[in-house]
C-alpha cells in the first residue's frame, strides 16, 4: 500500500513534475544564486556571509513557495501524509531512520568547539539554518514529492526528489570553486541525506519533522565548520564523523537506507497489484 495524502480535493492547480522543478529552480535562485552574491560581500567575515546568504534570500523564497502551495489547493499534501506505521504492512524497522538521522547531529555536539563560537555567529546560525530546513524540506519533500507523486509510485518520488536535492547544492559547491572530487562527494553525501529526509517525512507523517531534523543537522554542520556558507558547511570525503555515536549511527542510517530502497520498491510492486486486482 503507497502513502496517500490526508487531503487530495480542493486544488486548484493539479500537481505536475515540472511544476515542482520549476519551484526548485526558483528557491535556487535565491537561495544560491542571491544567496552567493549577498554573501560575496562580507568578504572573510563568516558571520556576516551567513547573515547577508540566508536571512535576506531564503525569507523571500519560502514566502513565495508558500503562497503557491495556498493558492494551489496543495496545503494538506504537502504538510502532512499517512504515517508508513498506519499502512500495511507497517514496517516499523523504518522508524529508526529518522532516529539515526537524529542521533548523527547529537553525536557531533558533544565534539562541536562551541566555546571557540562567538555568541552572535551561533544565534544567526540558527535562525538561518531553521529557515534553510523549512526552505528546502518544503520545496523538496514538499511542492516536489506532491508533483511527482501525483503520477508515479514512491520509488520515483524517492530518487527524483533525492537526486533533486543533491543537484540542487552544486551550484553553491561550484560559486565557491570546490575541486570535482569534492563536489562529487557532496552530491552523493546528499543523495543519501535526500532518502533520509524522504523517509522522515513519511514515518512521521508530517513534514515539519524532517524541517527540524534537517535544520539541526545544518545548524551543528555550519557551527562545527564555523562556515558562512554551504560549500564549507558539507562534509568532505576525508571528514572525521567525530563521535562514536555519530560514526555508528552513519554506518546504520546507510545499512537502514539501503534496505530502505528495496522496501519502497516491494511497496510499488504491492500497490500496482492492487490495482490489477481490482
Amino acid at each position: 500500500m503507497t502513502a496517500t495524502p490526508e487531503r487530495t480535493d480542493g486544488r486548484r492547480l493539479r500537481p505536475r513534475i515540472w511544476i515542482g522543478l520549476v519551484a526548485l529552480v526558483v528557491y535556487i535562485l535565491f537561495a544560491a544564486g542571491l544567496g552567493n552574491v549577498l554573501g560575496g560581500l562580507a568578504g572573510d567575515d563568516a558571520t556576516a556571509e551567513f547573515a547577508l546568504s540566508h536571512l535576506i534570500p531564503l525569507p523571500i523564497a519560502i514566502g513565495l513557495a508558500l503562497l503557491f502551495v495556498r493558492w494551489a489547493g496543495w496545503w494538506g499534501p504537502v504538510w502532512r501524509e499517512t504515517p508508513t506505521v498506519r499502512l500495511n504492512p507497517r514496517r516499523w524497522w523504518l522508524v529508526s531512520i529518522p532516529m539515526f538521522a537524529l542521533l548523527i547531529p547529537l553525536g557531533q555536539v558533544f565534539t562541536t568547539p562551541w566555546a571557540d563560537r562567538a555568541v552572535s555567529f551561533i544565534l544567526i546560525v540558527a535562525v538561518g539554518t531553521l529557515l534553510v530546513g523549512l526552505g528546502e524540506e518544503l520545496v523538496c519533500r514538499g511542492i516536489l514529492l506532491v508533483s511527482v507523486r501525483e503520477r508515479h509510485g514512491e520509488f520515483v518520488t524517492l530518487l527524483v526528489t533525492a537526486v533533486a536535492f543533491a543537484l540542487a547544492h552544486v551550484y553553491s559547491s561550484i560559486w565557491h570553486r570546490l575541486p570535482p572530487a569534492a563536489i562529487a562527494f557532496q552530491v552523493s553525501f546528499l543523495a543519501l541525506s535526500g532518502i533520509t529526509f524522504y523517509w522522515v517525512r513519511r514515518v512521521s507523517g508530517r513534514l515539519w519533522v524532517a524541517v527540524l531534523i534537517h535544520a539541526f543537522t545544518d545548524f551543528v554542520l555550519y557551527v562545527g565548520a564555523e562556515a558562512g556558507n554551504p560549500a564549507e558547511a558539507l562534509p568532505e570525503a576525508s571528514s572525521d564523523p567525530g563521535n562514536p555515536v555519530s560514526a555508528i549511527a552513519q554506518i546504520l542510517l546507510m545499512a537502514v537506507v539501503l534496505a530502505s530502497v528495496v522496501s519502497v520498491i516491494r511497496e510499488d510492486l504491492r500497490t500496482r497489484r492492487a490495482a490489477r486486482s481490482v
